[in-house]
């Protein structure tokens, strides 16, 4: 993705509203976009900014072509597409994989593309990121736009974030909330992986979880077949056979042993 380079900058900067952010050259409108990819909207990707396109940078062709892109009725996103290709500053794979985050987003409401930054986040590995996105999108300011399918979905990858982070007991909550709205087994299976690294008084609750002997048994079956894969938070030896328990809190001491001795050989 784009480098930014240091350029001469204009001397009036284009001010984005938004998240009160001046933007001083092409190299970091760029970015921008690039990054907040999300905060695409007609509002901001209009006259305002072609006029500073042509006064600010000196990028007449490129204000005219937008301009008139605006004309044909073509979106925010075409506009942001050539902005991005007339910079000189990514390769066409660059510009293939960005043209496919800018077509997923077309058609999507705010709420929609707040969370898919999030998703990006959380599939990057940038943990944190992705925790503050999600815990914006459940705050006041979209409760009442979000369906329980859509606020089920955050709560799952905000339980996926702390698992990543071994906040089992925090993810845990959060499966439980995700599949009470919708009801996935994705979210109650994953309840199960987490509640499995919890202290032995933790609860698990039934009633929502729809939780039966033969699910249990399943759920138990799977997790030893996945007991070393770290998509699903471990990292333990796999079990013998799935009826036997999995030492696991003696291999995670073990681990937590080892790491320490490897610290202090580099100090």
């Amino acid at each position: 993705m784009l480098r930014l380079i240091e350029k001469t900058k204009v001397q009036k900067p284009f001010y984005h509203e938004t998240i009160s952010t001046h933007l001083y050259s092409m190299e970091e409108l760029c970015y921008f976009m690039e990054t907040h990819i999300y905060l695409i909207d007609p509002i901001w990707v209009g006259e305002a900014l072609f006029s500073w396109i042509e006064t600010e940078l000196g990028e007449k062709r490129l204000a005219e072509n937008l301009r008139q892109s605006r004309r044909k009725k073509e979106d925010e996103f075409t506009c942001v597409e050539m902005i991005l290709r007339a910079s000189g500053n990514y390769s066409e794979e660059d510009l293939d994989e960005i043209s496919g985050l800018l077509n997923q987003m077309r058609g999507k409401t705010k709420i929609e593309r707040r969370k898919m930054s999030g998703d990006l986040y959380l599939a990057a590995g940038k943990y944190r990121q992705a925790a503050y996105t999600f815990m914006e999108l459940l705050g006041d300011e979209y409760a009442m736009h979000m369906t329980e399918e859509l606020r089920g979905n955050i709560y799952h990858n905000l339980g996926v974030v702390y698992a990543h982070m071994f906040m089992f007991e925090e993810a845990a909550r959060l499966f439980s909330m995700a599949y009470t709205l919708r009801k996935d087994i994705n979210s109650r299976d994953a309840y199960l992986y987490a509640m499995n690294f919890l202290e032995e008084d933790g609860q698990i609750d039934e009633q929502k979880l729809d939780l039966n002997f033969n699910v249990m048994r399943d759920v138990l079956a799977h997790l030893a077949e996945v007991s070393g894969d770290l998509e699903y938070y471990v990292e333990r030896k796999k079990a013998s056979i799935a009826a036997d328990a999995v030492d696991w809190k003696t291999a995670q001491a073990n681990l937590v042993r080892d790491w320490f001795s490897e610290y202090r050989t580099m100090i």
